[in-house]
């Protein structure tokens, strides 16, 4: 009777056992849905992480987990403490999986590319991040924020974007169409004849049109090169160069060629520069600050000071 009593006991113990650690596999991983689609089973409390990604680098810096940050892409130099974390390469040639993975990560969080193939058979969860929109941007701080126990400050650092795009918004939008100036926004001109710009779907298209300006670019989706002659027809208000910080100045487009400098953007003196590209490139939080650049630029009269 006794031994009965004891087997019993042990099943009841054995049991309560398996049920608590079924608990406690429950809550140490969760499955997500990445921007690639894919569904990742990711740890809910990472503590090694690497971030392929320099946008990806300033979200986890801006929940403060850069202290769980092991590894970066040889990108990520924002904010100044991302200098300092080890680097395991670029997209460009290419990362080094050895690198990345004698850094003994539980988690790395990655842009689209190859690497995500190449990392997938080793068993470390390989989570991509890479919106489209700002929307999106906003949904991949939660999902940072959900899987690194940051649900809070995402959430509070989604609120404060959020508010910051309506300060925007709230102005921009009861512009007319007449209101809204024609915008060329160069992102190179190596060849000034053919010069790459920003089409639909690209964060600047939808940055230059919150701000209260037309993209001439946007017949054509993504980054392309446009001819002379489409910017000649368009002849936009204003000229906005990204490329700025590689040499490109305001006063060197008009002497480009007798087209360039017959746009009226030119003879009017309204080309400008963006000073940091990465506010209006990168899918970070300071995505919102290249807003509020560009809004500042295509209507100063609504938001420099007294406007």
């Amino acid at each position: 009777m006794r031994k009965s009593i004891l087997i019993a006991l042990l099943l009841l113990l054995v049991i309560a056992s398996s049920g608590l650690a079924a608990c406690g596999n429950e809550s140490s991983s969760v499955t997500l849905a990445d921007d690639e689609g894919r569904e990742v089973s990711v740890p809910t409390d990472p503590q090694r992480i690497v971030s392929l990604g320099a946008p990806i680098t300033e979200i986890l810096f801006a929940l403060d987990l850069g202290d769980r940050i092991v590894a970066t892409d040889d990108y990520s130099d924002y904010p100044d403490e991302a200098k300092c974390i080890a680097k395991v390469g670029a997209p460009w040639p290419g990362f080094s999986t050895e690198t990345i993975l004698d850094q003994e990560p539980d988690l790395i969080l990655s842009s689209k590319g190859t690497i995500v193939q190449q990392l997938e058979p080793y068993g470390v969860p390989v989570f991509v991040l890479q919106p489209s929109g700002i929307a999106g941007v906003y949904e991949d701080i939660r999902l940072i924020g959900r899987m690194t126990g940051k649900k809070k400050q995402a959430s509070d650092l989604v609120d404060s974007l959020t508010a910051r795009v309506s300060g925007v918004t709230d102005k921009t939008d009861s512009l007319t169409n007449e209101q809204k100036p024609t915008v060329f926004y160069e992102v190179d001109a190596t060849d000034p004849t053919s010069p790459y710009t920003v089409g639909s779907g690209t964060f600047q298209d939808e940055l230059i049109a919150l701000a209260g300006g037309k993209n001439i670019g946007n017949s054509q989706a993504g980054w392309y090169q446009i001819s002379m002659e489409a910017i000649a027809d368009a002849d936009p208000d204003m000229i906005i160069l990204e490329d700025y910080q590689y040499g490109v100045s305001p006063e060197s487009v008009g002497a480009r060629s007798a087209a360039w400098a017959g746009l009226s953007a030119v003879k009017n003196g309204r080309v400008y520069p963006i000073e940091d590209a990465d506010l209006t490139s990168l899918y970070g939080p300071r995505i919102v600050d290249g807003l509020e650049v560009l809004a500042m630029i295509i209507h100063p009269e609504l938001f420099l000071e007294g406007g």
